[in-house]
Formats: C-alpha cells, structure tokens, sequence
C-alpha cells in the first residue's frame, strides 16, 4: 500500500516505559512512517530513543508543542499521537484504508480493547449525577435519536454525544475528538495554523491549555473537515498523567476552575459565537453560550461555598475575568 505519513509526538519525556511502548508501535506498523517527529521543550531531554527520529526542541506547551510537530512533517498524512499510548502493527494501515473509503480527511481509532471500546467516552458508564452535570453546565450533552454523527460540537461550548452511534461497521462523523491519537491529511492540519492559538496556555495562574481539542477541530470544521471514528480500530492509553502527579488536589481543583472559565468563555466567543453565519445561528449561540457559561459558574459555587474552597472560586472568576479582557482585545482589531 502506497502510504506517505509522518508520526507527530508531543512530549516532555519523562513518560518512561509507556513513551518507549509508543515508540515500539510505531517501529511494528505494516507501513512504516517516512518520520518520527517528536516536539519536546527546551531544555527537556528524552529517556529513550529508537535512534530515527527528528527531534524538535520548542517552547513548553501542549499547543505550541503540537503546532510545531504539524509545521514540522513533510508526509502527505500525520499521526499525531500523545507520547503515552500503544498500538496494534496494523493501526495506521486500517486507518488509511478507512479514510479512503469514506471519503474523510481525518479519522481516529477508538481507545480500548478488542471489540470492548471506550463507552465511557460515549457517556454510557458515567454515573447518573455526572451525565446530569454535563447536561446542566452545557458541557457534556447526550443524544438519544437516531444519528449520522457520534459526537458533535454544540452552542454551548460543549459537545453532544450520539449514544445510538454504537454499530462498529457503520461510518458515524463527527466535529471534535480527542488529541491522544488521530491520523489526518498534512495539509488540511497546517491550514488551522494551530500556532495562533497560543492563548490557550497563556493563562496567569496556568499553562494548561483546556479545550485544546475543541478549538483546533472547530478551526478545521471551518476548513471543511470531514472526520469520522473507525470504532474497530483500537489503541490503548496508558495514562501517564506525569503533571497532574506533581499538582495537589486544591491547587489542581484552582487550575481546572480557571483554565475552564477562561480557555472555554473565549472558546466560545471566537469559534461559536463570532463564526455564526447568520443571525438566527448567532442567535442560537448566544443562548448556548449563556446557558453554559453561567450554569457552569452556578454549579461551580454551589459545591465549593465552603471557607477552604474560597481560592478556587477566586480562581474561577479570575478565569472569567481574564477570558473578558482577552475578548476586548481583540474586538480591537
């Protein structure tokens, strides 16, 4: 099969044995990749190396990272892969074949195992007061009815979730997924020029770039992005979570706060809001917008008024308040 890709990695290298079990992956793919590039910051060094791949040192950061690695390939197709997952030998071939036949210019495997996918991502095996919670805040939205889409982008900064979506031979698109491991057409990733969306982790208290994911598939949909999961094909994460080890619980309850408020209110301005072609969907995103924006605030109080909680919702609305200046800055222009 005539197939020419390059794998991007992100990385800070310190995922030890599960960045070398991605690495062994890619090494047993039926296609091999005409590069390995693996964006890492500056003044991070890697624990293992299979000894070809490129190495791209840059500024720290999950989207500057990603943005590099992209800038970087010279393929007609990238795997972007995060640098704690593995793989069958035949993930990237069954994946070209799949975007062929239907006609994408981006496609996911599912993560799990054998035929048992993730239907947690599906929302199916979240308990009943967190799927309420979602429903509530906008955030995380279910879809019941009978659907070409598995997962969708809303007006809320959200996205919804077609639990029906669930026949592994059928084609289900979909407008947002998740950056662990995704294979996509070169140029098509390159023209969301990814590196503008440094803003995400530009925030005061953190660098943590929430809704990456959702700005940059928001930018591609608007580039025609045609993108489905091939549900049998599968990878495994094997969750590092080397960052959030580092962080305690109040402190990462004050990223999370923040960074959600801030990266989602803007999230929304620029690419629900602002992007509406016509007044009656402008409308429509005003209403998603402030539904979930504010419930999320509402919620957010109700569970933390308690003294010891007083930093985080400090936290949330410095999240709001920065995400306000930001949007002033650039109506300026």
């Amino acid at each position: 099969m005539n197939l020419s890709y390059s794998v991007v990695i992100r990385t800070l290298g310190n995922t030890g044995a599960k960045y070398q079990a991605l690495l062994q992956s890619i090494e047993s793919q039926t296609i091999q990749p005409e590069e390995i590039i693996v964006a890492i910051p500056n003044g991070y060094e890697l624990d293992y190396q299979l000894g070809t791949e490129r190495i791209v040192h840059c500024e720290k950061g999950m989207v500057m990272q990603r943005a590099i690695g992209i800038a970087e390939a010279k393929s007609e197709y990238i795997l972007v892969c995060d640098d704690d997952i593995q793989f069958a030998p035949n993930m990237v071939e069954e994946l070209y074949k799949y975007l062929l036949q239907n006609n994408l210019n981006c496609c996911l495997p599912m993560e799990g195992k054998g035929d048992k996918w993730d239907t947690d991502h599906l929302n199916l095996k979240y308990p009943l007061v967190t799927r309420l919670r979602g429903r509530f805040t906008g955030q995380m939205l279910t879809g019941y009815g009978k659907s070409n889409y598995l997962d969708k982008l809303t007006y809320t900064a959200g996205h919804k979730v077609y639990v029906n979506s669930n026949k592994l031979d059928e084609c289900y698109l979909c407008t947002t997924a998740c950056f662990q491991c995704f294979f996509i057409n070169t140029e098509l990733a390159k023209a969301a020029h990814y590196e503008e969306e440094k803003w995400l982790q530009e925030g005061s208290l953190t660098s943590y770039a929430a809704y990456d994911e959702p700005v940059f598939f928001s930018k591609l949909n608007l580039l025609g992005l045609r993108m489905a999961y091939a549900l049998r094909v599968r990878y495994q994460h094997l969750d590092a979570g080397v960052g959030r080890k580092a962080v305690d619980k109040i402190e990462a309850k004050k990223i999370r706060y923040f960074s959600i408020a801030r990266n989602r209110t803007i999230y929304w301005y620029k690419y629900i809001y602002s992007t509406a072609p016509t007044f009656g969907k402008k409308s429509l995103a005003l209403i998603g917008g402030i539904y979930g924006l504010t419930n999320y605030a509402l919620l957010t109080i109700l569970i933390n008024l308690r003294p010891k909680c007083i930093r985080s919702l400090i936290a949330l609305f410095k999240g709001y308040k920065e995400a306000l200046e930001y949007i002033r800055s650039i109506e300026k222009y």
